[in-house]
């Protein structure tokens, strides 16, 4: 049996270890995480029996490791081999996966595992069909990459394109002129300017996906929006007004009579306080307002946009107590 033959048995026998990692991590995650999840989903029959999966896919070069910032724990990346997997391609047609120069990228990424686990359990989601079907149902755009936004606008077409049709198709047609000029600056061609939006001017869920906002529900019964930010300690008042402001008015240029709530979910209860504290002192050159409503009150916008500050518990989870997360992107 070839070397390639046993990469593609192995592969075989722990595809949905893989697909996990994946689909889910986008090619990265954190090894206690991967247990869990594929604990919850009844794949292995212990912590032990994941740990030598991902052992002998690390030995058959299919996954690298990496140490985690706690210095203990280990990040597991896929290796090209797993992409020609999924995809059917040649080594040749297959890109080497990028690896990024700081860990801000892993830790998102882990933030937003430890978020869909915590779905998983309250919900009670244990297969990979009822992760997918529930994250489907709701519109929920957490784990979808830059160009999985136009499909997600045709899929979700009968919701955004009820009220201004014309509108959600300008949308549509600037998302995928988005791609295609992706594409031709990948292969160092002339890009043409992006469509104009009217409105103007209007966010654009492109930008909130860029700035790591992403959609967690879209519920028309309660004609709300659900969106969640993985806040860093870096993350100001003001720059949190700014986006759950655009993120509104992304959302009432489609859905005029929706509101907005943005859950805003700390790395540990110090980094809660502290956002609650700069989002709830006085506004200046206001009478005793605090600064979370005055910025709504500016845009007419208060009653219609709610903001929730959750502790995550990530750092205590998942990094061994350890706060140095300096490297977290917002």
């Amino acid at each position: 049996m070839t070397q390639e033959q046993k990469k593609y048995l192995l592969c075989t026998q722990h595809r949905s270890l893989l697909y996990i990692i994946l689909h889910f991590g986008n090619g990265v995650m954190l090894l206690p995480q991967l247990r869990v999840f594929c604990l919850t989903l009844g794949l292995y029959a212990n912590g032990q029996a994941v740990n030598r999966a991902v052992r002998e896919l690390r030995e058959a070069d299919i996954l690298n490791r990496q140490t985690w910032i706690d210095s203990n724990s280990d990040l597991v990346l896929c290796r090209k081999y797993v992409y020609c997997f999924f995809t059917g391609k040649a080594r040749e047609e297959v890109a080497t996966p990028r690896r990024p120069n700081t860990m801000a990228p892993y830790i998102l990424q882990a933030r937003k595992i430890d978020w869909l686990l915590l779905i998983m359990e309250k919900n009670h989601l244990t297969t990979l069909e009822s992760v997918e079907k529930y994250l489907l149902a709701h519109g929920c755009t957490v784990f979808l990459r830059l160009p999985d936004l136009l499909a997600y606008y045709e899929q979700c077409a009968p919701i955004l394109a009820q009220v201004y049709p014309s509108r959600f198709q300008e949308q549509t047609e600037q998302l995928r002129a988005g791609m295609e000029q992706r594409s031709r600056l990948a292969r160092g061609e002339p890009i043409a300017p992006l469509p104009a939006l009217s409105p103007e001017p209007v966010a654009t869920l492109e930008k909130t996906h860029r700035r790591g906002l992403y959609i967690s529900g879209i519920y028309p019964q309660q004609k709300t929006v659900c969106f969640a930010l993985f806040a860093g300690r870096e993350a100001t008042a003001q720059k949190v007004m700014d986006w759950v402001i655009d993120v509104h008015s992304w959302v009432i240029s489609l859905l005029p009579d929706y509101n907005t709530i943005l859950y805003v979910y700390a790395l540990d209860a110090n980094h809660e306080e502290a956002l609650k504290s700069v989002l709830t002192a006085v506004a200046p050159k206001s009478e005793q307002t605090p600064y979370y409503r005055y910025r709504l009150e500016g845009r007419k916008f208060a009653g219609r946009v709610r903001l929730g500050i959750i502790d995550s518990h990530f750092v205590t989870r998942w990094c061994g107590g350890v706060c140095r997360t300096h490297s977290d992107r917002h």
